[in-house]
């Protein structure tokens, strides 16, 4: 197990003062590692709150390069990073942040070739893909392998989260058993930066519980926003006998 140094203990002496967190908290997360899919606006939120809360490894995962349509929403991404490659970007600003976290830049986007590979190198997947295509290649390996996997998205003004745990809670395939039709053309869809922000720092706080065992989760419950009118909304879901992904573990939750 990895030690937390003197200057870490005061670097991260804030959260560990919180009632229920402490320093045992804290040595779980240098010792955890999470795969973030799609470093963006949700994905790099998240990746920049794991980092300064000190988690020990990021596995980031994205394809492409830095376009200036990214810029409004996109917390890793500066205009000196146009042209670049987007995890070269990430991973520099990444490090930037927090020089004591590993970083693990893959630049490609999660298909079934490198799936499995990268959720069982992780001990949590973060969901970050505007794509359902990749979030269902994501829910069933996680669900497979019984890694938790964290689903934050945003269209427009809304935003959604909920911590999804291999047999205790509803997998994606439960609650979205078929993709939605106004999620499919990523190049079209309505953002700004305030409405990934929330939902990334939900994400990176509900990893957080996850990984260390603090505070209650989202499980089995969809966390909905609409920012433009300042309402949120709990649902409580539950799992389906007849997931084609995750019935097969049966159901405990």
């Amino acid at each position: 197990m990895t030690i937390l140094t003197s200057l870490e203990l005061e670097k991260y002496s804030r959260q560990i003062r919180l009632d229920g967190f402490g320093i045992e908290s804290q040595h779980k997360l240098k010792n955890s590692t999470a795969l973030i899919s799609r470093v963006g606006g949700v994905g790099g939120t998240v990746a920049a709150s794991l980092a300064r809360a000190g988690i020990g490894h990021l596995i980031i995962v994205h394809g492409g390069t830095i376009v200036a349509e990214y810029l409004n929403r996109m917390m890793l991404a500066t205009p000196d990073d146009l042209g670049k490659p987007c995890t070269e970007a990430f991973a520099k600003h990444l490090r930037t942040i927090n020089p004591d976290v590993r970083i693990t830049a893959v630049n490609e986007y999660i298909n079934e070739q490198n799936v499995a590979l990268l959720v069982s190198q992780s001990d949590i997947v973060i969901d970050g893909a505007p794509l359902f295509e990749e979030r269902y290649t994501m829910n069933q390996e996680a669900v497979r392998q019984k890694k938790p996997l964290i689903m934050g998205a945003m269209y427009g003004n809304e935003g959604y989260v909920t911590t999804i745990i291999p047999g205790e809670s509803p997998c994606l395939a439960c609650i979205y058993p078929e993709r939605p039709d106004y999620w499919t053309n990523i190049q079209v869809f309505p953002a700004i930066g305030p409405v990934p922000w929330i939902v990334g720092s939900m994400c990176s706080m509900e990893a957080i519980k996850v990984l260390t065992g603090f505070g209650e989760t989202l499980k089995g419950q969809l966390l909905l926003f609409d920012i433009e009118i300042n309402r949120m909304q709990y649902l409580r879901i539950h799992r389906r006998t007849d997931c084609p992904v995750c019935s097969s573990l049966g159901i405990s939750g």
